[in-house]
């Protein structure tokens, strides 16, 4: 199996983080889209940390915001 490029990655990252914000648009109150809501912040802030103990720039990974705001 091929690795993949940082650029790859980083594809990646930015849309999981472009489906989380979209989420937090979609507030209607259903316990289907706060679980939802949750399941991003709990993925993206994995991959935050992971990035973080690295020492790799979490602007360009699009991670360079409060994940709080998406729950």
């Amino acid at each position: 199996m091929n690795e993949l490029t940082t650029s790859e990655l980083e594809f990646i990252v930015k849309r999981i983080v472009a489906a989380a914000k979209e989420a937090t648009e979609e507030k209607d109150g259903s316990a289907f889209e706060d679980g939802r809501r949750l399941g991003y912040y709990e993925v993206l802030d994995i991959v935050k940390n992971e990035l973080t103990v690295r020492g790799i720039d979490l602007e360009q990974f699009g991670l360079d915001f409060d994940l709080e705001s998406i729950v």
